[in-house]
This record gives C-alpha cells, structure tokens and sequence, in this order.
C-alpha cells in the first residue's frame, strides 16, 4: 500500500511533505466562456497515481538542497520564485541524490551525467540539452495533465467543478493581483484544495515537463508529458501568480516561456512517480 501522505527530510532537517494524487480520468482543458484556444480541445486523460508536493518548493528547501537562494521575495517559507526550468531539473537531480533516489534528468541520451552534475558539485548551466530518462525514481516535474489533474482535486474533478484549484472564489485559495500586495506570501496560508495541495491558484507560478504546444489536438491521453526530440523549446507553466488577475489563475490557465527564463513569481511543485512494490 502507498501511504496517502509522507514527508521527505532534507539536508537541515528541512521537511518536504507529498500527497498522494490516486489515478483516474478526467476531462483536461477549458469549457467555459472564459476558455482560450490553446486550453482545447477538451480531452479525456487517464493518469496513473502520482505523489505532488503539497507546497511549491519554498526557499527554505531550495537553499536545503542547492545553497543560495535567487527568490526576489525573501522568505524562508515563501516560494522559491526566479528559477528557470533548468534550475528546477537540477534541483530535482541535487535531491534525488540526497535521499538516495536516482536522478530523473540527464546531459546525454545514454543516461550517464546527471543533468548538473559537475566534479565539484552541483551547478546551475542553464543550458543545454536535457534527457529525461523513463522509470526512474526520482523526484521530477509534474507533466501538465497530472498538474491539471492534481490542480482539479484529481478522482474528485468532477464533484469538484471549481474554476480556481479548490474554490470559485479565487481569494479563498490563491494569491493574486487582487490580494496579493503584488509580493508572494508563505505556502500553505489560505485553503487547500480537495486533496489537500495548497497554492494551485495564485502566488507563484509553477514549471511543468512539458513543451509547450499551442493547443491540445494530438495531445497525449495517459497523463504522460507532451515532448519532443528537440532540446530548448518553450516550456509549459501553470496556476498564475501573485501579480495576475483572477481569469490567469483559474486550474485551466496555461502559459509557456523559455527554459532558461529566471522570472519573479515563477517557480515550481515536486512530483514523484509511484515505484512498483515489487
């Protein structure tokens, strides 16, 4: 059986907690008049359980597992925001060697190099080609449907039809133009969704694996990422940001920017795939 909810420890006794996203199926897009032609069509996708963090990343466990900290709003339980697309792989390939996972993020196809691993240590390049390699343990991006997924209250989607990541009332859950100061603020303040994931919608927005594709048609229908043999595309980020107005932050939202891209209020969530209980 795999527990509904466990905490890592990182270096500095700095906690990381993750749920656990149970399978199933839903409808992933935007239906309603407020919908944009990259949120269509309307699919269904079938995911496989996952684990999400139940925080974006915060600066306290950035500087647990990478050192110094590039957020523009300082707080230790604030967001770690500033962070490129590349910065989070390495990020997730320091912690996967921490806790004695194996690295999910390559510099060659042949799975040799972790991405950013130098003979001194780890390094953010910022740059390059990056192989993701199958089955491996782990921790990683989320693909933008299991965000979506997750974001929607995963097997509750459906009784769950909230614009926002757990409510229509996007200040009952998120951070946003409105409330916000135009700063972000500490994880895990206002309400969590139906599975108890905090800052879905609103405070920073959050790095996925997938590139970005101008709309859904051809999309894959297994909660897999949507990626291609070319290296240094456009990549997908979700959930809106301290600075968005509400129509940004709503669980169906999807944007897209280089992965180099270091930009206040971006940053991003954990994921971790289920290993087999042998």
């Amino acid at each position: 059986m795999h527990p509904p909810r466990f905490t890592e420890i990182l270096p500095n006794d700095t906690p990381l907690d993750l749920l656990l996203v149970e399978g199933g199926a839903f409808d992933m897009g935007g239906a309603d008049d407020e919908a944009d032609s990259d949120e269509k069509p309307v699919h269904p996708v079938r995911l496989r359980s996952f684990y999400l963090g139940r925080h974006p990343v915060t600066q306290a466990q950035w500087a647990a597992v990478l050192g110094a900290n590039p957020s523009g709003f300082k707080g230790e339980t604030r967001p770690v925001e500033k962070v490129s697309w590349f910065d989070a792989a390495v990020f997730c390939n320091a912690l996967s060697e921490a806790l004695k996972k194996e690295p999910c993020y390559f510099s060659d196809a042949g799975f040799k190099t972790p991405f950013g691993k130098t003979s001194k240590g780890w390094e953010l390049p910022n740059d390059g080609a990056v192989y993701f390699k199958p089955g491996a343990g782990g921790y990683r991006l989320p693909s933008e449907a299991e965000w979506e997924y997750a974001a929607r209250g995963g097997p509750y989607w459906e009784s769950e039809t909230y614009r926002y990541a757990g409510s229509d009332l996007l200040r009952q859950v998120g951070w946003y133009k409105e409330n916000s100061g135009n700063e972000t603020h500490d994880v895990g303040l206002l309400l969590p969704n139906a599975l108890g994931l905090f800052d879905m919608s609103g405070n920073v927005w959050e790095w996925c694996e997938d590139q970005w594709h101008d709309n859904y048609k051809n999309a894959p229908d297994d909660g897999s990422a949507w990626v291609g043999l070319e290296q240094g595309q456009l990549r997908v980020f979700r959930g809106g940001g301290c600075f968005l107005h509400a129509r940004g932050c709503r669980a169906a939202y999807r944007i897209h920017g280089h992965p180099a891209g270091r930009i206040d209020a971006l940053g991003f969530r954990l994921a971790l795939s289920l290993q087999s209980d042998g």
